[in-house]
């Protein structure tokens, strides 16, 4: 005896709410699967004052159906399991269309089975010559029809078979773009179990139908609805799950990156941002060539990515017309396929000049003159009445700038000012330098809006202090001779 058996009209009921187009995929799957066959004919019509729908579906498969007991058996071993070329592997699918009919009849070259209110009854002597004929009537309303046909016309038919909509040609759609790549699929083990692997397999890219959101295709029939930029034709099985209208997001995300590296140049600007194109860069199946395409979309041809060790540099790029991209405008994920497309820290394209080089010789001490001890007590002074800070001035030979400062230090280059500059009387050169170098006491960042502040700041002050206590501006006052000391404030 069965350990359990299935309640025909509780699982009709339970079907309703998916709906009934899922109706028109089983079959024209089934026919489609079918070895050898090159003519479908898929027809639906209503039966006048009832809600029911005449359904015929044949095919010109010269070998028919394998196994007509697999018609009524749930869950059966599927001759389609472990070819991944075929739709089928649950053998699930006639079984659910026959929970929703009124009557049946399956008829192939191997025997008839009908199905109506007495049950079921085998016909093994009424065989076609070639292919399978299904025949019913199933519960469906107009709206319910009219849903159904609309869904099976936006299929995309095998290449050999013809196939025949009540009627009318299912006309092949003109792919935008074919390619190779790896996905996972599902085939059957040696002992009939479904595993997970990766094969490789063709992929289809389309203009979605009008007035339809794109999808995901297998073989042909749409199984998941994206919203991307295109419908995509997988030419395998694709996990799925027993309602066979859902994806994994981590197979969603390995076909937009395949789809992604092939069809870069077709995507709009206006695309480039799209929540897709973000999924499809985390992935780390996609080509390089292919983030870059769509980051130059979204950002342009010159780019950096924001540098927290530089800040400067950040801002440098700004002015030299690099977008920065920031950390947040990616995940971690997508922010490793970006830095392998060759998007740089704004540090290295547009680095913030160094006065010493951690790598250099060190600095050699010049020989210092007498205007050079005054400037340096002018300096001094100057620090304590505009910064209120105690700084020690050095005169080196040669580095990178003119001038450096860091917090309580002054340095002047003396390869790039030479003797002269520190000769008084006092200039507006030796001031300006001057009041640049102590805006870096409050901000390093040249191109902030702080450096700015502190600039103005600074400089206002100066000039206060010049026309309160202009003796303080005198350089001879701070000659070694004139005074061994500074001048008193």
């Amino acid at each position: 005896m069965q350990w359990f058996d299935v309640d025909r009209a509780g699982l009709g009921k339970l079907l309703e709410r998916r709906g009934k187009s899922f109706v028109g995929a089983e079959l024209l799957q089934n026919a489609w699967d079918a070895e050898g066959v090159t003519r479908v004919e898929f027809s639906a019509e209503p039966v006048k004052g009832r809600p029911l729908v005449d359904l015929v579906v044949k095919d010109d498969s010269p070998h028919g159906f394998h196994n007509l007991a697999h018609s009524f058996t749930l869950f059966s071993e599927s001759v389609k399991k472990s070819n991944a070329s075929l739709r089928g592997r649950f053998n699930l699918g006639e079984k659910l269309v026959l929970a929703l009919c009124e009557s049946a009849t399956i008829a192939s070259t191997t025997g008839t089975i009908a199905f109506n209110a007495d049950g079921r009854a085998s016909f093994p002597r009424r065989k076609t010559e070639a292919g399978t004929e299904f025949r019913a009537q199933i519960r469906m309303t107009r709206d319910e029809l009219t849903e159904m046909l609309a869904f099976v016309r936006g299929f995309i038919p095998p290449a050999k078979v013809q196939t025949l909509i009540n009627g009318e040609h299912l006309f092949q759609r003109q792919s935008l773009r074919g390619f190779q790549t790896t996905l996972p699929t599902e085939l059957a083990d040696e002992n009939g179990v479904l595993r997970r692997s990766a094969r490789r397999c063709s992929v289809n890219v389309y203009v979605p139908l009008p007035g339809q959101p794109a999808r995901i295709y297998e073989l042909g029939i749409p199984i998941v609805e994206t919203g991307d930029l295109f419908d995509v034709d997988i030419g395998q099985k694709v996990p799925l799950s027993l309602e066979r209208d859902s994806v994994t997001p981590a197979y969603l995300r390995d076909v937009r990156a395949a789809v992604l590296s092939h069809t870069s140049d077709l995507v709009p600007k206006a695309e480039a941002a799209a929540p897709w194109i973000n999924d499809a860069i985390e992935d780390e199946g996609v080509s390089s060539t292919a983030v870059a395409d769509v980051l130059k979309a979204r950002y342009g041809e010159k780019m950096v990515s924001y540098d927290p060790s530089d800040r400067e540099a950040n801002d440098r790029a700004v002015a030299l017309g690099y977008a920065v991209i920031h950390g947040g405008a990616f995940s971690g994920q997508a922010w490793t396929q970006i830095r392998a497309a060759g998007v740089q820290p704004a540090g290295r394209v547009t680095p913030t000049p160094k006065p010493f080089s951690d790598d250099g010789e060190p600095a050699k001490l010049a020989v210092r003159t007498p205007a050079m001890d005054a400037f340096a007590e002018f300096c001094k002074t100057m620090a304590r009445e505009l910064l209120d800070a105690e700084i020690s001035v050095t005169f080196y030979k040669r580095f990178n700038a003119a001038a450096a400062y860091a917090p309580g230090s002054l340095y002047f280059c003396m390869s790039a000012l030479g003797e002269e500059f520190f000769e008084g009387p006092l200039n507006r050169r030796q001031l300006d330098l001057l009041i640049h170098e102590f805006g870096h006491h409050r901000e390093a960042n040249h191109l902030s809006r702080n450096f700015s502040d502190a600039l103005s700041e600074i400089g206002a002050r100066t000039a206060l202090l010049a026309i309160e206590r202009p003796h303080l501006f005198d350089l001879d006052a701070y000659a070694p001779e004139a005074n061994p000391s500074a001048p008193r404030r």
